[in-house]
């Protein structure tokens, strides 16, 4: 995990990051999920993490900073750098009125496309359970 800027800024305004980017297929879901805030170190706040990735790859920890995960480290890096990105696009869309957010059928396109393009692997999480 770690305390990356935008994706802190969002996590401590209690904000999951929607599907504003085809990108967020990466974290395995459709949006960035938030955990509930509990204090760091604690098993509460392993325990909200897991339940709130679910069979994700990412999260925001409310009021902490955001976890990624993958198959190995580099995965997991991978994750956490495009969770940050993301964050900052979320950020600067929501200064000027918001995002338009990709529908379940765009997202299950991107998810599609992703199985077959590229580098195999590059995308660890590309599919949502």
């Amino acid at each position: 995990h770690c305390h990356s800027r935008h994706a802190t800024v969002l996590a401590c305004a209690h904000r999951p990051i929607p599907a504003l980017h085809y990108m967020i297929a990466i974290a395995g879901s459709d949006e960035v999920p938030l955990a509930p805030y509990a204090t760091f170190g604690s098993e509460e706040l392993a325990a909200a993490a897991v339940t709130a990735m679910g069979t994700g790859r990412a999260c925001l920890l409310a009021n902490h900073g955001q976890l990624g995960a993958g198959d190995t480290l580099a995965q997991a890096l991978r994750v956490a750098a495009e969770m940050e990105e993301l964050a900052a696009i979320y950020w600067g869309s929501l200064a000027i009125g918001g995002p338009q957010v990709l529908s379940a059928q765009q997202m299950e396109a991107v998810r599609a496309k992703f199985a077959g393009y590229g580098q195999q692997g590059q995308f660890p999480a590309a599919t949502v359970e």
